[in-house]
Parts: structure tokens; sequence; C-alpha cells
């Protein structure tokens, strides 16, 4: 049993050295102008959403569309922009929208444009904007959006009048909530709803943070050892999350995510050669926390936030984030601490296997970041 729990474990590990094309969410932003016109514009991920591989998996190489989606990557942009401009037209279709009577609304929208970025990278999915116009009959009081469920989750920004009036988080099939256009200031996410995308981060979508996070808790099977080391990474990326969100600090993604991919190397390599916990080791996680905080913040900025929700949305976010992590701690702890932690296998079997192959993988998205 114990056999089995270890390999299914370590092949669970093994298969995170090819999620490297997460799917990220499409950003949907309505705007309505003082021309009295409806302007949509997608920010997506083309390729996906045209073979619709969006909500039944994470990462585009676990779909069994996994060869055509990479031919598509590889696509000339003009020549997908020219290909796509059909599919364009039949999306446009697929857009939901219902009024604040929940009445459906159906706009006569007309494809303004594809744009589609060249792709210089092959190993990094390419950004296109797709933008849509419909004349407005009368006017809106509210606006609510769905598409369906291949289509994946959304992020559904509202502005009018030049005022941003919402930023919500919506669940692939699921229909956002309504957006009040008459009503001041700007409609955010439920204090819950920010605490699903928090732990949504971690689990299913975070694989580096939860390899970061076993390898906290490979270090020592000391529970005083493991909350300092939860505590020292809650606080940091707490610190740099809200000052990112705020924009007090900014720092490429190209930047973060290679050093995120180092730390959970250098965090398992450490296990290799220490077995308790020290000061410089808490230093250490405090330091990497504030790395992860700057990877969460994109998750944020990307719904769009106003000063007005910007506390309690960054407490709900947290917490989501925190439940992930102690979910990680506990499912780690049940499959094998409770069994081998106190067992002449536990340094064998367990922490030495496991904080090498975490290393490698760290080392491999680290690589494969950077080049």
């Amino acid at each position: 049993m114990l056999r089995m729990t270890l390999a299914a474990l370590l092949a669970l590990i093994a298969t995170t050295f090819s999620h490297a094309h997460e799917i990220t969410p499409t950003i949907i932003n309505a705007e309505i102008s003082s021309d009295n016109s409806l302007q949509i514009q997608l920010d997506t991920n083309l390729e996906a959403l045209m073979l619709g591989v969006g909500s039944t998996h994470e990462d585009t190489d676990d779909s069994p569309l996994a060869q055509q989606y990479n031919a598509l990557r590889a696509t000339p942009a003009a020549q997908l922009e020219t290909e796509a401009r059909s599919f364009a037209e039949e999306l446009s279709k697929e857009l939901r929208f219902t009024g604040s009577q929940g009445e459906a609304l159906n706009f006569d929208f007309r494809l303004m444009s594809v744009n589609v970025t060249e792709n210089s990278d092959l190993e990094i999915a390419r950004e296109s904007v797709l933008l849509y116009r419909a004349e407005l009959n009368e006017a809106l009081n509210g606006l609510a959006l769905s598409w369906p469920e291949p289509l994946g989750n959304f992020i559904f920004r509202v502005t009018s009048g030049g005022e941003l009036k919402a930023g919500l988080y919506v669940m692939a099939g699921e229909q956002s909530d309504l957006v009040e256009l008459n009503a001041t200031g700007t409609q955010n996410q439920g204090f819950l709803d920010y605490i699903v995308i928090g732990f949504e981060h971690i689990i299913p979508l975070g694989l580096d943070h939860i390899l970061f996070v076993i390898g906290i808790f490979l270090l020592s099977q000391s529970w005083r050892a493991l909350l300092w080391q939860v505590s020292a990474f809650t606080l940091a990326h707490t610190i740099t999350l809200a000052m990112a969100t705020l924009g007090l600090v900014s720092v490429s993604p190209s930047i973060v995510e290679p050093l995120i991919a180092l730390s959970i190397s250098y965090v398992a390599i450490e296990n290799l050669f220490h077995h308790k916990l020290s000061r410089g080791r808490i230093a250490l996680i405090f330091g990497f926390g504030l790395l992860h905080g700057l990877g969460f913040a994109g998750v944020l900025g990307e719904i769009g936030l106003n000063p007005e929700a910007f506390i309690s949305s960054l407490i709900a976010f947290n917490i989501g984030v925190e439940f992930g992590q102690l979910a990680v701690i506990a499912l780690m702890y049940l499959l094998l601490g409770i069994w081998l932690g106190k067992t002449q296998y536990w340094e064998r079997w367990v922490r030495i296997p496991l904080s090498v192959l975490i290393a490698l993988v760290g080392l491999y998205w680290f690589f494969e970041r950077i080049l």
C-alpha cells in the first residue's frame, strides 16, 4: 500500500514536467460608449479557443487535441488572423448577454479586427485580440454574460462612460453576476468568490506553488518548523501581492516566473543537506514568498480591482491561497507523514527522492522559462 502511494505521488510530480502550457482565462472587456455603442474586446489564447480545450484541461498538453493546438501556435500570425476570421465571426454569437430583468439581449456584433501576436517562442502561448462592435437601440441598465463551457473560464470587465463598473471572474459554463450600469463605484467579486479564486490558483492551477509547499513540508516532521515556514511564506507573499495590486511595484513575469522555478529547486536541494529549521531557512522562505506574491498578483490584476474593493478582495484571495496550501500539506501528511514520518523509511523512500524530483522539475521549468 505504501509503495503504491509513493509511486502514485512520484508519478504525479513527474507529470508536472509537461505542464508548461497552462490555459489562462480569456479577458472579455465590454465598453459602453457615449455614442450609444457596445464594444467587446477579447484578450485570449485564440488557438485554445478555436479548439475548445479551455475547460476540460488546465494544460494544453493534456488535451487529445494537443498536436492540432501546437500546429496552430506554429502558424504565422498573419495567416492565423485570416484563417480565424470565420471562427471569430461565429464566436460573437456565443456571447450570451442578459439584461437587468434576466431578459436575453441580442446584439448585432460586427467583427472589427483580429490581431494575433507573432509567436517568437513556441513554448509560450501567444495573445490574440478580437474586437467587436454593436449599436445599442436603447440604454442598458444591467449586463450579465455567459458563454459555452468548452470555451473556458473568463474575466468579465465592464466599462461605462469611461468608468470601470465591474471585474468578475466567471467559471466555464456559468453566468456572471449582473453588472448594474447605473450604480456608482465598481462591482467586484463577492468575498467567497475571491476565496475560491485564491484556492484554485493553488489547486489545481498552481503546480509550481504546490511543489514549493511540498518542499517546505519535506524539511522536517516538526509542526513548529512547518508553522514558521508557512507563516513566513504567507506574510511575504501578502506584502508583494498588496504592493503589486496597488501598482506600487511591477516586475515583468519574464523575470518573476523563472525565479519562482529556481526557488522551488533551491528549497528542495536545501532539504538534502539540512534536517532542522534555522533562521536562515525562515529568511529564505520569506524572500521566496516575496517572489511568489508577485506571481499571485497577476490573477488579481487581470480581474481589474479598484481601491474600494482592495482590502476585502486581498484578504479573501489570501484566505483561499492559504486554504490551498493547507490542503496540500494535509494531503501530504495523510498520504505519507502519518505512515512514514517516524519510521526509518522516511529519509530513504520519501524525503530524499521527492526533494530530488522537485529540484529537477524546478530546474526544468527554470530553463524552459528563460530559453
